[in-house]
């Protein structure tokens, strides 16, 4: 049986289709019992402990292709399908969904939307929010709901699909989403420059309008900054050519990484996201240096993406909960934490100015408190 933020679910269901989902959920609330989603099973941590959840429902079974359309480069599909399945349908038109997450084979759509999930490509791609056009989900009283459709221009009204997002599952249960996809790239190469975020070199990268990389990933282990260009192969090429130049300027020395380098990036990124006793994210404005937790948790690896103004980054250590509580802010969500440290310290922090807007759409979609109650920003 999973545990969800250190809470252990009395049972488990696992829905055969869309339709069940919802009968599903559907007696659960008017029996009044407590529930939660779980795809993948990635992100389990994330969260402060419910307050009960009597089952789980799990949407693994959910792992279809409901249509696909190449041409109008948009595909919709269930949410228990795992993030490398549809690599590998996408791959078949060589195209690509830009959504980033450590554990690609176990993690699933659906998780990925309610967590936002996100990574270095953020920069040019955007976050789910920009690439999710249309979503199905299942209300907390069994209802199905439609939002979005399956043109990338499509809404009216009231933004489904970008409220699901982040969410983790406290306004529903998502069965479905529709997204745009883009054409993979003739060429990719990825370069190490071994500076900072906080060097002129840096500041000079930002202002040159002429550099279009894909992904900008500060890999302080690696001693530098890692960048990816990706289009045509003679475009790359410029793009190398000219970020080297540019470097040399600043006499700062540039790498190119082959795949063994790139598959030891990967792997370290991976386990900052998914090890440690501690796993957080900090944010701050897009510029400069990237963000750092406060003391006294030590840092055992970090990751940072200094155009998108987040540092992700594991301890394996243990810390001081009163001196944590003390240190840090609303910026900081820790995404894992010790089971000694559930309900001591806030994973999410202080909440947003709009609070009062989450609690307002919490109790519309779930008057009764019974989906995922607690684990979400300000007890949600």
């Amino acid at each position: 049986m999973v545990s969800i933020a250190g809470v252990t679910p009395e049972r488990a269901l696992v829905p055969a289709d869309r339709v069940e989902l919802s009968a599903i959920v559907r007696d659960l609330y008017a029996a009044g019992k407590t529930f939660a989603f779980v795809g993948g099973g990635t992100e389990l941590e994330l969260g402060n402990p419910p307050r009960a959840i009597d089952t789980v429902v799990r949407t693994t079974a959910l792992d279809r292709v409901i249509d696909y359309s190449p041409e109008d480069q948009t595909i919709t599909v269930e949410a228990g399908m795992r993030i490398a399945a549809l690599d590998a349908v996408l791959a078949e038109h060589n195209q690509l969904l830009p959504l980033e997450t450590g554990d690609r084979r176990n993690a699933t759509i659906g998780g990925a939307i309610a967590t936002n999930a996100f990574g270095a490509q953020r920069h040019r791609y955007g976050s789910i929010k920009d690439l999710i056009v249309g979503i199905e989900f299942v209300r907390p009283d069994g209802t199905v709901a439609h939002g979005g459709g399956k043109v990338v221009k499509n809404v009216a009204g009231f933004d489904l699909p970008k409220l699901m997002v982040g969410s983790l599952g406290t306004l529903g249960g998502i069965a479905s989403a529709t997204f745009r996809v883009f054409p993979k790239p003739a060429g990719t190469r990825t370069v190490l420059v071994r500076t900072s975020p906080a060097s002129a070199f840096y500041e000079a990268l930002l202002e040159d309008r002429s550099l279009e990389p894909i992904a900008v990933a500060h890999h302080p282990a690696e001693g530098g900054i890692v960048l990816t260009f990706a289009g045509l192969i003679a475009g790359v090429a410029q793009q190398i050519a000219h970020v080297t130049q540019l470097a040399a300027t600043h006499a700062i020395p540039v790498e190119e990484l082959d795949q063994t380098a790139l598959d030891r990036l990967a792997g370290a990124e991976s386990s900052i996201r998914c090890s440690g006793a501690w796993r957080w994210t900090v944010s701050t404005n897009p510029v400069g240096a990237c963000a750092r937790v406060p003391a006294p948790v030590t840092t055992t690896a970090e990751i940072g993406y200094p155009t998108l103004g987040v540092t992700l980054a594991s301890a394996a250590a243990d810390a001081s909960l009163d001196a944590l509580n003390a240190a840090r802010g609303a910026a900081i969500v820790f995404r894992a934490m010790p089971q000694h440290a559930r309900g001591r310290i806030d994973a999410w922090g202080d909440p947003p100015q709009s609070f009062p807007l989450m609690r307002a759409l919490k109790t519309n979609f779930d008057p009764k408190g019974l989906c995922n109650p607690g684990r979400f920003v300000g007890g949600l």
